[in-house]
């Protein structure tokens, strides 16, 4: 990638992010409150997940994406250079939940808007990684015609789940808790979950729209570049909303488990990232084993 692009697509993640929080203030006024008055109690099992997910899972899950950066840093192929991006917003995005957790108790909104859009560029970059590796592995350019009807069918039919959170209803949720005698809170504030279930999908939308455009304008054409592109930033955007409003539905009133399952499901994923590279890219790890023998 030339410097021009790297300049365009820097400039296209800087809007992406500082846009959504321009037009929300701009409707509403500014971002919401921060301030937190009603107090739920939590049980002992509740507090101890919390425990769990903020003290165990999530170190976990940085420290072995931070093992992956590592082993995927300066790797040629085009599907690990793209894993290697989303794993970084991954761990950027993570850190600012990390601060969140720690510093300010979940009542930071900026870190926690941080957070997700971390989380969006990296379900995205994980999306176009994935699509390179099936070009890889399946090699649609030698069935052009048969990869153009699967990618013009599949493009409008991921389109329609965007209108899953579009008709979610959204009611902000936050409360005062103890973590064990220690003040805590949970929280989702309005703009969360209009980010979640308003914008994204629509971005979900324009994203599949010009994929879909893309494709159709090159008649004879293989599957475009650019259609791979805004399809994946269409997955990473849909699938951060849907994951997160389904959290949302699932415990809105008990959020200490959308913290668990999200820190849990995240987990899942590097755990599962890792033993996919293990299982078909054995040399990145092997690192690993002349330590062992070393140490033996």
């Amino acid at each position: 990638m030339n410097s021009a692009k790297k300049i365009i697509l820097l400039f296209f993640i800087v809007l992406g992010m500082t846009l959504p929080v321009l037009v929300y203030g701009a409707e509403h006024g500014g971002l919401g409150s921060g301030a937190i008055e009603s107090f739920r109690p939590m049980s002992a099992s509740q507090q101890a997940a919390q425990v769990a997910a903020g003290l165990y899972i999530k170190p976990a899950y940085m420290l072995i994406t931070v093992l992956l950066i590592a082993v995927l840093a300066g790797q040629p192929a085009r599907p690990m250079r793209a894993l290697f991006w989303g794993l970084i917003a991954f761990l950027i995005g993570e850190t600012f939940c990390a601060v969140n957790f720690i510093v300010y108790r979940h009542q930071s909104l900026v870190s926690e808007y941080l957070h997700s859009y971390g989380m969006v560029l990296a379900f995205g970059l994980l999306t176009y990684s994935l699509l390179d590796v099936l070009d890889l592995r399946l090699h649609p350019s030698a069935h052009p015609v048969l990869s153009r009807q699967i990618a013009l069918f599949s493009i409008p039919m991921t389109a329609i789940l965007a209108f899953l959170p579009l008709t979610v209803s959204t009611a902000p949720t936050d409360y005062q808790t103890d973590l064990f005698g220690v003040s805590y809170s949970y929280a989702r504030f309005g703009f969360y979950q209009w980010y979640e279930s308003r914008l994204l999908p629509w971005i979900a939308l324009a994203c599949m729209a010009f994929a879909w455009a893309a494709l159709w304008t090159r008649q004879k054409a293989p599957i475009p570049p650019v259609t791979k592109m805004f399809f994946s930033a269409g997955v990473g955007a849909l699938g951060f909303a849907i994951f997160r409003v389904t959290l949302g539905a699932l415990y809105a009133q008990d959020l200490v488990w959308f913290e668990f399952w999200e820190e849990l499901t995240e987990l899942m994923m590097v755990v599962s990232v890792t033993f996919i590279l293990w299982q078909y890219q054995p040399e990145l790890f092997a690192f690993l084993r002349l330590r062992r023998r070393s140490d033996s």
